[in-house]
């Protein structure tokens, strides 16, 4: 191992000491007949007619899969749709079509979009070096400056603070989903959870 391994191994042992590796996992505590704890090592499936929804933690998220068992596509509406952050502000969702017998994902908070470093890093002299820098969603390029050579790929955040659909869900704090569906002809229909996070 060389003497820069040797010292990421290090702050990342010590950024985990520090914050203490917190796990968290959910509870569905609205509809209070649905009420139920959410964990990491299996699904819990929690049906509300006409879908099925399958809940688990994953990574201190919320990984829904919404199943639609009908014979008929049903729509997941966004712009009728929302979830509200533990700060009470309201988020919009992205429009969906369930095709029958499939499923369609919410990840709770959503993540956002990043850069990732492509291509082979060139180190001159003291390790100043030059890389393409490429974002995963939006095809942006740039010619990033690096001060230190790497050899391991870098992953960056992107963030548009004008952007309302991601939010951050911190602590042991609720969130309230509302979701808008519209089956073939028939009348919309909507269903509405809470879910509140907890520490494990």
């Amino acid at each position: 191992m060389n003497r820069r391994s040797s010292f990421f191994t290090a702050v990342v042992a010590a950024l985990s000491l520090l914050s203490g590796c917190a796990h968290y996992e959910f509870d569905l505590t609205n509809p209070p007949d649905l009420a139920r704890h959410i964990g990491s090592k299996s699904d819990e499936i929690v049906r509300v007619d006409p879908l099925e929804y399958r809940l688990r933690a994953y990574e201190n998220r919320l990984v829904m899969s919404i199943f639609n068992p009908t014979p008929d596509p049903i729509t997941l509406m966004g712009d009728r749709s929302y979830v509200v952050d533990p700060a009470g502000q309201s988020h919009p969702l992205r429009s969906q079509t369930i095709a029958p017998n499939t499923y369609v994902r919410l990840i709770l908070p959503p993540m956002r979009p990043g850069y990732y470093e492509s291509g082979p890093t060139i180190g001159f002299g003291l390790g100043v070096g030059f890389s393409s820098i490429r974002a995963h969603r939006y095809g942006y390029r740039a010619v990033g400056y690096d001060p230190f050579f790497y050899d391991e790929p870098r992953y960056y955040t992107y963030y548009d603070e004008s952007d309302n659909t991601y939010w951050t869900w911190e602590g042991q704090t609720p969130i309230r989903l509302h979701l808008a569906y519209q089956r073939a002809s028939q009348n919309p229909f909507t269903h509405d959870f809470t879910f509140q996070r907890k520490k494990m």
